[in-house]
């Protein structure tokens, strides 16, 4: 095991407990692959791991009560929940009874939840069964794995050491628990027991009996209420003076349930004096998760009930591994692209499958390698996934050609944006009818694009974008020559860790800042109102930052005449809006499309290049998350026309009356976030040049019918431009409460300034309150009061109240981490907007899978000895 790392343990004197493996990384699990010569398809084994931290652990639990939690996994299924208290004195032993699917077996280790307790291990150990087994032969018989709770030697003599009875005594290694009775209760004999039951009882066992005054009752407590439970009694009759039938006999009842239906227990009369005899049953805990079983003599009977051993199981369900070819396929991905750290079932059990991947029923749908830093070139054995509706490996540095993909007939999604990729665009990519989104923007791609993909392009059959290389189009007589290509420093990827503590000490600060801002904000405004022109220098250099005009739009932007664009708009009689650009109007075209059109006011001082260049730069930011560009004006009035957004701004779902009437849920909260966090990574990394919004706020997410959130105000108008340089603007550009501190401290404008303000934005739509609250004494930040409190560990007293609680803490709680991150005073301790649309869908994820239920609930029972 290469991953994780060993740290020594305290206070111990087993030299196999000396020491544990920690596994603190980011990885949905880490697994031991166990393949010894021993491990065939359909052999039978046990697995031990042993969980100790010693008396001192080195780290302590997340959780208030002291006990570290996290998760034992056995090929595609959840094993157990793990629970070890800090400073136990006592080692945990946690055993399974599996069959193998294959040469090898994956035993793994993962954190219960996305920031749950890091996982550690002591031992872990691989013992062979026999097929004759009961336990094994229903294994095979009804598809299930046996967990067991406890295997138990009864009636040893409390002056027998050590606690355990098992190997050499035992050949198959079981730990069998030594439960020490008072000696009038012990039969004890030195002769040979004969082993002629199938389970093989160690005989250290079967040579004491606890013996009944006159009957036995043996509880066990705890277990799953809802679970089913396999039980082995093991007896031998010990005794010289039971030397004939029906002197010793019995019944076991369960929880007053018969279980011997077939007769009364009677060991001499079935096997003899010396030797074993095993019974077996299923049986079902109360609703209390209690089994209490009674060994009640018969009336005939002239000796008490015996008993040497037990074994209970929890029976488990199981499930198959994912399908072999399929395995092979993913084994190759991860071999060409450095990702062999990630071991074990690719997909199962659910929830745990490596979080790169999307699994659903058996089948790879999709691939999440966005700014993983991985290199090398696109692994061929990808295109014999058949499955895969979406790929994602945009921001790494892989290098070669583009493979065939034309076997992925389901692929929906490609993004290969952001690499080093080189060669041409492949002519099979246009054979994927189902294809809707391609992106190859910045590579190094070269030649013709094919024909079939502008075509559907400009038909918007295909959203397809590739700037930042060296194509042409086929018709071209132009050489093919590459725009500005994204900064290699834009794929960086940052750490989203989260240390609520060093930002909370920061609170006072960022308030002060925050205050400074709304100050230097309105000030700002008040600087670039229509009324007032701006002055020659900055004319200048507005006009310097905008992108050469381009003669030929896209196909799919329209020129309207005036006139269209009046009777649009009823002459100016549908009014829904005013901004700093100008009035905003609903209208309706001729062919019955309902149309947002921002109509500039007399005074906004944008001039015709200006406003064509803004119209160029619209017609090529396309993408599902930004509000679509229809079209222009540049008659009378300049005009720029949009999609209509039927269901207005998240501010107004978040604010209004309506609101509170009928509010968002989480589902839907989550949904917008994941939507807006794309539209915004798209401006940051898929634009060419790049572009940072400077108002990303709740009334500028707007939403369809469907309640698919879209980014507004976005073009050049606003001078978006990314300064990588870090030349200071000439003022700052912002929303009271949403802006960056830093930025109005320093003037110098980054992507992180958006990420600071959708920071923000996550906690007023966690929260469902205004970004600056007014208590009776002073205003304060959303960001402030929240962090407060998630510092005392309320999470339900932050959300809205209107959500009524419903929905996991935990996708609750992975949004507002995210949003602790974003709201960092330093900017370069922010992530990208890439880890926070990848920590959000990891969220919904989350959200999704508590809905369906579709994580395995383990058992309460747990296997300490």
């Amino acid at each position: 095991m290469k991953e994780g790392k060993s740290l020594p343990v305290t206070g111990g004197s087993n030299y196999v407990l000396s020491t544990l493996r920690l596994f603190d990384g980011n990885q949905s699990k880490y697994c031991y692959v166990l393949n010894n010569s021993a491990v065939k398809k359909g052999a039978y084994f046990l697995v031990r791991a042993s969980i100790w931290a010693g008396i001192t652990p080195p780290f302590i639990p997340r959780a208030a009560d002291g006990i570290f939690r996290f998760n034992l996994i056995v090929d595609g299924d959840l094993w157990t929940t793990v629970a070890v208290t800090y400073g136990n004195t006592t080692w945990n032993a946690y055993e399974m009874y599996i069959r193998a699917q294959r040469s090898m077996i994956d035993v793994c280790i993962a954190r219960s939840t996305p920031n749950g307790d890091a996982p550690f291990i002591s031992s872990l150990e691989l013992r062979p069964l026999l097929s004759k087994f009961a336990s094994s032969i229903l294994m095979s018989e009804t598809n299930r794995i046996f967990s067991p709770v406890r295997h138990a030697n009864l009636g040893v003599l409390p002056s027998v050491e050590p606690t355990f009875t098992r190997y050499p005594d035992d050949q198959f290694d079981r730990l069998w628990l030594n439960v020490a009775a008072e000696p009038r209760n012990v039969k004890v004999t030195e002769s040979p027991i004969d082993k002629v039951t199938k389970e093989t009882p160690p005989v250290k066992v079967l040579q004491s009996s606890l013996i009944g005054e006159p009957d036995i009752l043996l509880p066990y407590q705890g277990l799953d209420p809802h679970g089913v439970y396999f039980v082995e009694f093991h007896f031998a009759e010990i005794d010289p003076a039971v030397n004939a039938s029906g002197r010793r006999s019995f019944n076991i009842y369960a929880n007053g349930d018969l279980q011997n239906t077939d007769g009364a227990i009677d060991v001499f009369g079935t096997v003899g004096a010396n030797a074993a005899l095993t019974q077996y049953f299923v049986v079902t805990p109360t609703h209390a998760g209690d089994i209490n079983f009674n060994f009640t003599v018969t009336n005939t009977s002239l000796f008490p009930a015996c008993l040497a051993g037990a074994e209970l199981f929890n029976v488990q369900s199981h499930t198959d591994i994912t399908e072999s070819d399929l395995r092979n396929r993913i084994e190759e991905i991860k071999l060409g692209l450095g990702l062999s750290s990630y071991t074990g079932d690719p997909c199962l059990p659910s929830g745990f499958g490596y979080n790169w991947l999307n699994c659903s029923n058996a089948q790879i749908s999709a691939i999440y390698l966005s700014n993983y830093h991985i290199g090398g070139t696109i692994p061929s054995p990808i295109s014999a996934v058949s499955s895969i509706t979406k790929i994602y490996m945009n921001g790494n540095e892989l290098q070669g050609g583009i493979p065939d993909l034309s076997s992925l007939i389901y692929l929906e999604v490609l993004d290969l944006s952001n690499n080093n990729l080189n060669g041409s665009i492949p002519q099979s990519l246009a054979t994927l009818k189902n294809l809707k989104v391609l992106n190859l923007q910045n590579n190094n791609l070269s030649g013709t694009i094919p024909a079939a993909l502008l075509q559907r392009k400009y038909a918007t059959l295909l959203n397809f974008e590739f700037s930042g290389n060296q194509l042409c189009e086929e018709s071209s007589t132009v050489t093919c020559v590459s725009s500005a290509s994204t900064s290699n420093t834009s794929r960086r990827k940052n750490n989203l860790g989260v240390i609520i503590g060093a930002v909370g000490a920061g609170i006072l600060l960022m308030g002060l800042v925050i205050i400074v801002g709304i100050y230097f904000v309105c000030r700002g405004r008040r600087a670039f109102t229509p009324e007032q022109p701006l002055s020659k220098k900055q004319e200048v250099q507005s006009s310097k930052g905008a992108p050469a005009i381009e003669k030929v739009l896209p196909n799919s932007i329209h020129e309207f005449s005036f006139q269209e664009i009046m009777s649009a708009i009823d002459n100016l009689n549908t009014l829904i809006g005013k901004g700093g650009y100008g009035s905003v109007y609903k209208g309706v075209l001729s062919d019955d499309r309902i149309v947002a059109l921002k109509v500039a006011s007399d005074m906004s001082r944008q001039g015709s290049k200006e406003f064509l260049n803004e119209v160029n730069l619209l017609s090529r930011v396309h993408h599902k998350n930004l509000v679509k560009f229809l079209g222009y004006c540049k008659e009378e009035k300049l005009v720029l026309v949009y999609e209509f957004m039927a269901k207005g701004s998240l501010f107004d779902c978040l604010h209004s009356q309506n609101a509170r009437i009928s509010p968002l849920p989480w589902t839907t909260r989550l949904r917008i976030l994941v939507d807006a966090a794309q539209g915004l990574r798209y401006l940051h990394y898929g634009c060419n040049p790049r572009i940072i919004h400077r108002d990303i706020k709740s009334s500028n997410i707007l939403l369809n019918d469907c309640l698919e959130a879209k980014i507004s105000d976005f073009g050049i108008s606003r001078k978006c431009f990314v300064s990588e340089s870090g030349a200071p603007p000439t003022a700052v550009v912002g929303s009271p409460g949403y802006i960056d501190p830093e930025y109005v401290r320093t003037m110098k404008l980054t992507d992180k300034v958006d990420v600071y303000s959708f920071g923000v934005l996550i906690f007023e739509v966690v929260c469902g309150r205004r970004v600056i609250l007014n208590s009776s004494q002073q205003q304060i930040h959303i960001a402030q009061w929240a962090i407060s409190s998630m510092k005392r560990g309320v999470i339900d007293d932050i959300t809205d109240p209107v959500l009524n609680k419903e929905y996991d803490i935990s996708s609750v709680r992975k949004v507002l981490e995210t949003a602790v991150a974003c709201v960092e005073l330093e900017s370069l301790k922010r992530p990208s907007m890439s880890d926070v649309f990848l920590a959000l869908k990891q969220a919904e994820r989350m959200e999704v899978e508590s809905i369906s239920n579709q994580v395995f609930d383990p058992p309460s029972a747990e296997n300490h000895y």
